[in-house]
């Protein structure tokens, strides 16, 4: 039995014929775009109002309105007597994104449908209980590279809060959150977006269990046509050989491994803050600093070795005599 609100509980019974939805999310910059259409093709409705990165429009308010007001705690909406007026307004706001997005799908159709927005992760605990028994899609993508894919500065309430999970900072690493501060410093600040938004993602979406799909963006790109099975099977979707048939020709792998293209100090500030992360998703096969460490000592080594050597040529052991 759930306790939520009683504008909550009343939202989630009027949503419960349309039906379960597939949900898109990822750190900006990753690649969701081709993720997004390939699920379009395969016949998921995905929203009325997209932009050209096809995220939906009318999904973006609600999830504004959630990381706003709530975010990262979202208590009051399962209160029953939490913030009366915040939580109708949230749930009046959820009808009426939903109904919005909807516009232009057959309301008689038993299609699946869905959408793709970015920052849907930081919202999942209130998606998952308007919609029980949705199906969910990670795309994740290596950090070094999305950290040098330029997105939106931390100057408003709702970025701060998708960067450093609260509203209340003002300065982070000595910089001020403004525009002119992040695009002096932009690989340094996408770093640390990536690594809070890849792991709220996967926190949240290991409380999803089956429900959940994690994919790469580096498998997508390099096979295709399994991972676009992959996927498609875990939505529901039919329409699977058509769709791959119509996107495969968009994928491409060019960007892939950009960050080599970039100097030595920014990775180490990327490094700085990702490590951890990539070492964890297996980005990194081992500890770039222990290598670089290992590395230079063995280049002592063999300096200090060749070093005694010559001073052993220099001054030959002269013979005992007899």
């Amino acid at each position: 039995m759930h306790t939520a609100n009683p504008a909550m509980n009343a939202v989630r019974e009027h949503l419960r014929p349309l039906g379960s939805p597939v949900v898109v999310f990822c750190k900006s910059h990753s690649g969701s775009r081709l993720l997004a259409q390939l699920i379009e093709q395969a016949g998921v409705y995905m929203g009325a109002r997209q932009n050209e990165s096809s995220d939906s429009l009318d999904l973006l308010e609600l999830v504004k309105n959630l990381v706003e007001l709530y975010y990262p705690d979202y208590s009051p909406l399962w209160n029953a007597a939490g913030r009366r007026d915040d939580v109708a307004s949230t749930a009046e706001l959820a009808r009426k994104a939903i109904a919005d997005h909807l516009k232009g799908r057959d309301s008689s159709s038993r299609s699946l449908w869905g959408w793709k927005l970015c920052e849907t992760l930081y919202v999942l605990p209130v998606i998952d209980f308007l919609f029980p028994e949705a199906r969910y899609i990670h795309l994740i993508r290596d950090g070094r590279d999305v950290a040098f894919c330029n997105h939106t500065s931390p100057n408003t309430p709702f970025w701060k809060k998708i960067y450093f999970n609260t509203d209340r900072m003002e300065r982070w690493r000595g910089y001020r959150l403004r525009n002119k501060d992040y695009y002096r410093h932009s690989h340094i600040f996408n770093a640390m977006h990536w690594y809070n938004s890849v792991t709220v993602g996967r926190t949240y979406g290991a409380m999803l269990r089956d429900r959940y799909l994690e994919v790469r963006y580096e498998d997508l790109c390099g096979d295709f046509h399994a991972q676009a099975r992959r996927i498609l099977a875990h939505v529901g979707a039919t329409n699977v050989e058509a769709a791959i048939e119509q996107l495969e020709k968009k994928v491409y792998s060019r960007s892939m491994g950009k960050h080599k293209l970039e100097s030595r100090s920014k990775l180490r500030e990327v490094l700085r803050i990702e490590k951890s992360l990539l070492l964890e998703l297996a980005y990194l096969d081992a500890d770039p600093a222990v290598s670089t460490s290992r590395s230079l000592w063995n280049r002592i080594g063999g300096l200090l070795s060749v070093g005694n050597q010559e001073r052993r040529n220099a001054c030959p052991r002269q013979l005992q005599t007899p």
